[in-house]
């Protein structure tokens, strides 16, 4: 196992250097990353963020809440606003929940939430009534 983390080149599959680092806060860092390869040179904004916990620290810094977003992400600001569009409206069509549900799938899938947020996702879903 590498202990570094590494870019490589999408062009030319070099791995790339690390030209420059900012750390807007404590679990998120955004680079600037190079490609080494003389005959490519091609170069990327990357954003490297820690999202979630796998172990706890054992001397944690009070200052740093992992598990909890610092602030919303773009996906959740638009699941919260489909979820509360539904929750408003009369006459809810079956697609629009079927939009939604396929939302959350997907988010689940692609590992963004964990399954226990999809199922507070879901259920909400499921409170809404189909008229």
């Amino acid at each position: 196992m590498s202990k570094s983390i590494g870019f490589y080149c999408p062009h030319c599959g070099t791995r790339m250097h690390v030209s420059s680092r900012k750390k807007p806060s404590p679990l998120l860092h955004e680079l600037i990353v190079q490609c080494r390869n003389e005959n490519c040179l091609a170069s990327f904004a990357a954003s490297l963020e820690m999202v979630r916990p796998i172990q706890n620290s054992i001397n944690p810094n009070p200052d740093v809440q992992t598990g909890l977003p610092q602030h919303k992400r773009q996906w959740e600001l638009e699941l919260e606003h489909q979820l509360k569009s539904l929750e408003l409206l009369p006459e809810i069509a079956d697609e629009q929940k079927n939009y939604v549900e396929g939302f959350i799938s997907a988010l689940f899938h692609a590992s963004t939430i964990d399954l226990t947020r999809a199922q507070t996702y879901r259920q909400r879903l499921q409170q809404i009534k189909l008229l």
